[in-house]
């Protein structure tokens, strides 16, 4: 766990981490300043106003803060009033936006808050906090990230349970080291074209949780 963290590693993760998040938050969104405007533009023709999108997520320790991203889905409803399924809702240019993970740009506002990590676990919805198990709550002991890339290359779309289990390996393991493979892993992710096309379809289930849930159990 990060407790047990040497001191090199634990002065890295309580000090530098955050040091190194502030200056490549800001170099990112300096340099990428033409490219939010571009995308503010084109989100505004293409699905309207409001451009951006808000909405409450679950961080470090449980805390709730709120992500920010441009709008890439229409509001269209059934015949009922309620909500079409995300996949039926992304827009052609939203599919663009995702797959090449442009939505994420204006997650780097919150890294500069030091509300999110360059790499950590994804921040997930808040409704998915009594659905974790007693290991899964490990992934909330450090902020959240970009991206917690798995270690290996599984070759498909990650379950729940492998997601959070990568999750968990990287908090037992967090350090400098760890980080630069992750950030490898990262780049690796966004220009691998299995991985842009997962991203675009928007096509990923809830996570209801695992069949120990109730129990505080370990995944299988």
């Amino acid at each position: 766990m990060v407790g047990k963290c040497d001191r090199k590693d634990l002065i890295y993760v309580r000090y530098i981490k955050r040091v190194l998040d502030i200056v490549i938050a800001l170099v990112v969104l300096v340099i990428m300043s033409p490219v939010n405007l571009v995308l503010a533009v084109c989100t505004y023709f293409d699905v309207g106003w409001p451009i951006l999108f808000h909405q409450e997520r679950t961080g470090k320790d449980g805390m709730v803060f709120q992500i920010i991203k441009f709008r890439n889905m229409t509001n269209e409803t059934d015949e009922k009033g309620n909500l079409l399924p995300p996949e039926q809702r992304v827009t052609k240019f939203g599919r663009f936006v995702r797959s090449t993970s442009l939505d994420e740009l204006l997650n780097f506002w919150c890294i500069l808050k030091g509300d999110m990590s360059l790499i950590g676990p994804r921040p997930l919805l808040t409704i998915y906090l009594p659905r974790y198990t007693e290991r899964q709550r490990l992934r909330l002991k450090v902020k959240p990230g970009l991206e917690c890339p798995s270690i290996k290359d599984r070759g498909h779309l990650r379950s729940w349970e492998e997601q959070f289990e990568d999750d968990v390996w990287y908090v037992e393991h967090i350090s400098f080291l760890t980080d630069c493979r992750m950030f490898l892993r990262l780049i690796q992710m966004v220009f691998n074209k299995n991985d842009a096309e997962r991203r675009g379809k928007a096509e990923r289930s809830e996570f209801l949780g695992t069949k120990d849930s109730d129990k505080g159990a370990g995944m299988g």
